[in-house]
C-alpha cells in the first residue's frame, strides 16, 4: 500500500468537485474553494503532478447510444504463480470490451466487467479467452440487467483524514 499523499481541506475540496464536474471553469473551481484563479490554478496543477488527479474523463449514455449488454465475469485461473497472473493481466489488458478488470480475493481471482454488442458477442469473445491458453480454468458469468446506482465519485470526507 502507498503512503498517501499529504493534502488540505482545500485540497480535498478541489478534488470532491472536480470528481464531480470535472469541465468546471478554474474560475468557477476557485469561487467555490475561495482562493484566487491563480492558486487554484496552482493547486489543480500540483494535484496533478503527484498524480492524485489522474485524468479527465467523460461518461456517455451507452443506453441512448447503442445496443449493448454488459455482464461481470468471475474468472478463476488454473495456477497460481505470478506468471500466470501476469499472463492473464497482459491478455485481457488487449480486449477492448474489458473495461474493468479487478484482481478479488475469495472464491474467484478475478473480476471483469465486459460490454459487448450482444450476449453472442461476449460468448464469442469469453470462448476466445479460454481458447486462448491464458491458463483461465474457470469464468462464471453474470449479465447484468439494469444499473441501479451510477458511479459518482468516492466519498472522500469519511475515507481522508485531515
Amino acid at each position: 500500500m502507498t503512503e498517501p499523499s499529504k493534502i488540505n481541506k482545500i485540497d480535498l475540496k478541489i478534488l470532491t468537485i472536480l470528481q464531480k464536474s470535472a469541465r468546471i471553469t478554474n474560475q468557477q473551481l476557485a469561487e467555490q474553494v475561495h482562493l484566487s484563479a491563480s492558486a487554484c490554478l496552482s493547486r489543480v496543477k500540483r494535484l496533478e503532478s503527484e498524480g492524485l488527479l489522474k485524468r479527465y474523463i467523460t461518461e456517455i449514455d451507452l443506453e441512448k447510444l447503442a445496443p449493448h449488454v454488459e455482464a461481470f465475469a468471475e474468472v478463476t485461473l488454473e495456477n497460481h504463480f505470478p506468471d500466470d497472473f501476469d499472463r492473464f493481466d497482459d491478455a485481457v489488458a488487449k480486449v477492448e470490451q474489458v473495461t474493468d478488470c479487478y484482481k478479488i480475493s475469495g472464491a474467484y481471482d478475478y473480476l471483469l466487467k465486459f460490454v459487448c454488442t450482444d450476449v453472442k458477442s461476449y460468448n464469442r469473445i469469453s470462448d476466445g479467452l479460454i481458447k486462448s491458453n491464458i491458463g483461465i480454468g474457470k469464468i462464471n458469468t453474470l449479465i447484468i440487467l439494469e444499473r441501479t446506482k451510477d458511479f459518482s465519485g468516492y466519498p472522500l470526507d469519511t475515507l481522508v483524514e485531515l
